[in-house]
């Protein structure tokens, strides 16, 4: 959250959840943190959270992809880090025992298949965060490097997009069949977070307005389920496209920012909507 898709998202999120659930479980028996040690930040790791970080050097990848959605991320807090490998999201535990010393687990990741050139980045930074044996942490950079010195992962911080005012175009969403598909090529869907409280954009082929709310904590959606669209007839696929989306929509129940991508997901932690900034 072994079925292997040619499009990106196309991938059944129930069993994406359960694949990940199982690495998660398999990671953690054999993490590669200390006997005993508890993933958690023993050292001075504070100074990794509350903060998104973005990937401006991997090694092994001679330039690392900076297209929209190929972006590679990753979050640190209390022990658990988390983010995108640029195709898929990931997770792994970590512990700070001391100093400048990090030692992060095997990332478990979802399931989903991109571009040649993205998949190969995705594995060079999974391997390169496994070999990490030190950090270096400032304002606005963070490094992972080996026990040679050597740099495995630089990083820079992400201020995160805000959600109103913003144009989102979606690179994905759930098609009602447990399965979060990217879009039929040649389309687009938007949305529009006004700060009163209105939400509106293309659902593929109608215009669509509704509203939303967000709770006191930030990371709470609702969005009302009486959307109103306009009535234009389109290609049989993208009206199946639009009718799925426009249905996903009131099912939010959470969202949250990681950079430029917003993701909005239901009660159960499935993915209805990815979208990254104009």
């Amino acid at each position: 959250m072994v079925v292997r898709v040619c499009s990106r998202f196309a991938v059944p999120l129930a069993a994406a959840g359960l694949l990940a659930l199982a690495l998660l479980v398999v990671s953690g028996c054999s993490s590669g943190l200390g006997p005993g040690a508890s993933p958690s930040s023993a050292g001075n790791g504070k100074a990794l959270e509350g903060r998104v970080w973005k990937a401006t050097a991997i090694s092994g990848v001679t330039t690392v992809l900076t297209g929209k959605g190929t972006e590679v991320t990753a979050e640190f807090a209390a022990g658990e880090l988390s983010g995108s490998g640029g195709v898929n999201r990931y997770t792994a535990t970590y512990e700070t025992p001391a100093g400048d010393q990090i030692k992060i687990s095997q990332p478990a990741a979802t399931l989903m298949a991109g571009s040649k050139a993205a998949m190969a980045q995705e594995q060079a930074y999974f391997a390169a965060l496994t070999k990490a044996t030190k950090y270096a942490v400032t304002a606005d950079s963070l490094t992972l490097t080996d026990d040679q010195g050597t740099t495995l992962v630089a990083y820079t911080v992400v201020q995160p997009t805000a959600l109103e005012g913003t144009e989102w175009d979606a690179l994905a969403y759930n098609n009602g069949k447990d399965a979060l598909v990217s879009l039929a090529a040649g389309s687009s869907i938007t949305a529009k977070f006004g700060a009163d409280g209105s939400l509106s954009g293309k659902a593929s082929v109608n215009s669509y307005s509704t509203t939303y709310q967000v709770s006191q904590s930030g990371d709470g959606m609702t969005i009302d389920a009486k959307i109103v669209s306009t009535k234009m007839a389109g290609p049989a696929d993208l009206m199946r496209q639009e009718t799925a989306y426009l249905a996903a929509l009131p099912r939010t129940a959470t969202l949250s920012i990681e950079g430029d991508e917003l993701w909005l997901r239901d009660t159960t932690g499935a993915a209805l909507a990815h979208y990254v900034a104009r």
